[in-house]
């Protein structure tokens, strides 16, 4: 390794998002950013809890991580790429409700259900629609946090301590596949986007180089046409149909293969 070689730790959550042992989307990104990096730049996968994460990103210069939702407070501490490092079907609710022809329009429901009691992650962002109805109801959504946060809502929700959960839609089709013996039901929400992650780099003349060098190897025909046939790869057809749009829309010059 050259002596003037940049250490930068890159954080990644340390959950799955899914059961079935594929990991996640973004540790594709990882290997995928550790193949095309150049030889100054060498970074250090680290798998944390969020909490941890965000303490280190809002206090240590040396600090990156992937797939972060930007949200404007989060600016004031970090630097953002100029594209995400993966995308997301929008989120999904998980209840034992009765199949709806129409999304579930949540703030309806809301309105409607004062007593309703909705299961979400701490330190999450569910978006900037959902974010504010979490901030407007905050008695209605009930947050854990910790190791295995989002299987322990799923437990509660299926011992009905829980009226429903929001989580992501490939979180949520791993769980059908190993739910009891009354398994609930998913149904997307009205008005979501997909949902993008970023790189984010702690906010220092260090860490706007290193997003530099990020938003430099994104651009890259390589890069380009690999993420989007690891996206492809990741998820299933119903899936991927979401989110290609938004793919060829942050990597346009990709020319996407032929089933």
């Amino acid at each position: 390794m050259p002596a003037q070689a940049q250490r930068v730790p890159l954080l990644v959550n340390n959950s799955s998002d899914t059961y079935d042992g594929r990991g996640d989307v973004d540790l594709d990104v990882i290997e995928l950013l550790l193949q095309l990096s150049p030889a100054t730049l060498q970074l250090i996968p680290t798998r944390l809890g969020d909490a941890r994460a965000w303490r280190l990103l809002q206090q240590d210069a040396s600090y990156c991580a992937v797939s972060k939702i930007y949200k404007p407070e989060r600016a004031s501490f970090l630097y953002y790429s100029q594209r995400p490092s993966s995308v997301y079907p929008p989120f999904q609710w998980l209840s034992y409700w009765p199949k709806q022809s129409q999304p579930i329009d949540l703030s309806k429901v809301l309105q409607e259900q004062p007593g309703l009691k909705i299961g979400i992650v701490a330190g999450r962002s569910y978006g900037e629609q959902i974010d504010k109805l979490i901030a407007a109801y905050p008695l209605n959504f009930f947050q854990r946090s910790g190791e295995g946060a989002a299987e322990t809502l799923l437990t509660m929700l299926g011992k009905q301590r829980l009226d429903a959960i929001i989580e992501f839609a490939a979180m949520a089709r791993s769980h059908l596949r190993v739910a009891p013996a009354r398994p609930f039901v998913v149904q997307s929400i009205a008005d979501q986007p997909v949902i993008a992650g970023f790189l984010v780099c702690h906010k220092s003349p260090q860490g706007l180089a290193v997003i530099k060098q990020f938003d430099a190897l994104m651009q890259l025909p390589a890069y380009r046409s690999a993420v989007y046939r690891l996206h492809q790869r990741y998820f299933s057809a119903d899936d991927f149909a979401l989110i290609e749009p938004a793919l060829l829309k942050w990597f346009p010059a990709v020319v996407p293969e032929q089933p």
